[in-house]
């Protein structure tokens, strides 16, 4: 329970620089009198400022500073509720909000806009259309319940019945719900978008998968012409090494003909040699009669038998060394023969070299070719790369189409808390419960002031008022004292329930001129007797310019202005 105990303030309004300062504990009934425009509704203008930051009555913020000081307009509020002590100070120029429970300044650190709205939903436990129809029944500025339009009468029993947090989760459902479909829209369109890619990767694996058969059967193709082409080499080499048997056969008869040569050049060479001797010495007889080296003379028949064996050794050898040259020819003729030979065995032994190099290179460019159609066939590097590039795909579609599934249980779950958030869900089922209490304790308090109608709100708020003879009427169809005795049926009732329901307890009840216009005086004494039967634990503050009220009430606060500024004064009589 919410426990005001008092409500100061200054420069506020037609108030001075002076607290006027109001205990709200000090009696149970109070009445506040005095000539209109003396200030009495200032301390309604002062309790909601100093709570909700704005005025009761229709007042622009800025004309709540007092129009001769212009400054240091300041409300002051304590109240209690449980064990905690809180105290709101609330002023214009300095602007001024501080909250403080037991001493201590509450909940600074956050902007005073969301300050405002924690010490409402975790003070207060009610909002300022709660507070005016549970606390404030006006006649100025105040609209009753029977005039608000349908949605705002629910927010207002949402509110008592402490059921708004439903309304508030509605909203954050709603946001869910949006998110939700966003969510499953994207996921669709994520979904379709990789379902592309996941055929387009396809395409792409069949686009390889051709050109790797394509250059599979190409190098299929060279393999086979290299292994013509090396089957050609070792038919050549086999051809080369038949012929070359045949030419290491013929070669046999010719390899005895450097060594013959070698010999014959020796034979022609000392043959040369002893020719060149006896010539000399035939030269010498036939020059020479003397013997140079004993100075005796040589006989003519010693010189001619000397002459003619040596013309016939000389003949005798020349014709040796001719038939020497014939044979040296000859031997020559098979040594050129021998080289020719030789030389075509190394050149077909040059050929088998390169016909085996051949081989290598064709079984390298072979096994090259081979190693690539394996890989072509395992994959490749494009293949393979391709195709884990396909597996990540269909793995991140797997995932999406998981999280799309989730999210279509969520959207399943979403519509099921939707449906019991909307009005007619379990807030509806809340308030039916409740609504056979509400009316019947509309009907207690209607005919607590003599108004025998059966009043009965339905689920909408929509009233169904019947007379005893069961005539039927709308609210609008009453005179302003008979609707201002529903007004304080339904308040009373508001008050009740919110004790009932302890969403909302307070120990106040302000009435703003409700006597003054529409409710006549018997209205008027069957409320009194009402308000004087309320709980003991409440505070009654009725606002009049009617003084005759006085000996009704157990305190009178007087309001009148004193050179420009309200005054009140105080006094205590005894309840007639």
């Amino acid at each position: 329970m919410i426990t005001f105990k008092t409500i100061r303030w200054k420069n506020f309004l037609s108030t001075g620089n002076v607290f006027t300062e109001v205990n709200l504990t000090k009696s149970k009934t109070s009445l506040i009198v005095g000539e209109n425009g003396s200030g009495k509704s200032t301390i309604l203008d002062a309790l909601t400022f100093s709570l909700f930051g704005k005025p009761f009555r229709k007042i622009n913020k800025p004309m709540l500073i007092n129009s001769i000081n212009e400054k240091d307009c300041l409300t002051e509020i304590e109240f209690s509720i449980g064990k905690n002590e809180y105290k709101v100070v609330r002023g214009i120029k300095p602007n001024v909000f501080e909250i403080y429970c037991n001493g201590q300044l509450w909940n600074q650190e956050s902007t005073l806009v969301d300050q405002q709205k924690n010490f409402e939903q975790n003070v207060l436990k009610m909002n300022y259309k709660s507070f005016t129809q549970i606390v404030v029944l006006g006649s100025s500025t105040f609209v009753p319940f029977m005039r608000l339009p349908v949605a705002q009468r629910r927010e207002i029993i949402e509110d008592i019945l402490d059921i708004q947090i439903f309304s508030v989760m509605n909203v954050l459902l709603k946001d869910k719900i949006r998110e939700n479909k966003e969510d499953i829209k994207n996921f669709d369109y994520q979904i379709d978008l990789i379902k592309e890619k996941i055929q387009l990767q396809k395409n792409y694996l069949l686009e390889i998968d051709k050109k790797q058969k394509a250059d599979i059967s190409k190098k299929t193709e060279r393999i086979s012409e290299f292994l013509n082409e090396e089957m050609l080499q070792h038919n050549l080499i086999k051809e080369t090494n038949n012929k070359i048997e045949e030419l290491n056969k013929e070669i046999e008869t010719y390899s005895s003909s450097s060594q013959k040569l070698k010999k014959l050049n020796t034979f022609l060479i000392k043959l040369n040699s002893k020719m060149q001797t006896c010539q000399k010495e035939h030269q010498f007889f036939e020059k020479n009669k003397v013997c140079p080296t004993c100075t005796q003379d040589l006989s003519d028949t010693f010189r001619e038998e000397k002459i003619s064996s040596g013309k016939s050794k000389l003949d005798e050898m020349q014709a040796g060394y001719d038939d020497l040259l014939e044979a040296i020819e000859e031997e020559e003729k098979r040594f050129s023969k021998w080289n020719d030979i030789s030389k075509s065995i190394t050149d077909n032994n040059n050929k088998i070299s390169q016909a085996n190099f051949s081989i290598d290179s064709i079984r390298k460019s072979i096994a090259g070719l081979e190693k690539e159609i394996k890989e072509l066939e395992s994959g490749g590097g494009d293949k393979k790369e391709a195709y884990s590039k396909l597996e990540t795909l269909v793995e991140d579609k797997k995932q999406l189409s998981s999280q799309l599934s989730e999210s279509k249980k969520d959207k399943d779950m979403l519509s099921v808390a939707s449906g019991l958030l909307k009005d007619n869900g379990i807030k509806t089922r809340i308030i039916k419960k409740y609504l056979p209490v509400m009316n019947k304790l509309i009907n207690q308090y209607l005919q607590g002031m003599d108004f025998y109608v059966n009043f009965t709100l339905d689920e909408n708020f929509e009233e169904t008022i019947k007379s005893r003879f069961r005539d039927q009427f709308s609210y609008a169809s009453f005179s302003e004292g008979e609707k201002a005795r529903i007004d304080i049926a339904l308040l009373l009732t508001w008050r009740s329930i919110a004790k009932l329901k302890n969403s909302v307890d307070t120990n106040l009840l302000i009435l703003d001129e409700i006597f003054d216009g529409s409710l006549d005086q018997q209205g008027g004494s069957d409320l009194g007797w009402i308000l004087r039967n309320f709980d003991d634990n409440v505070s009654i503050f009725v606002i009049s310019h009617k003084e005759q009220l006085n000996d009704k009430y157990e305190r009178t606060l007087n309001v009148e202005k004193i050179k420009n500024f309200s005054v009140i004064r105080e006094t205590v009589t005894e309840v007639a």
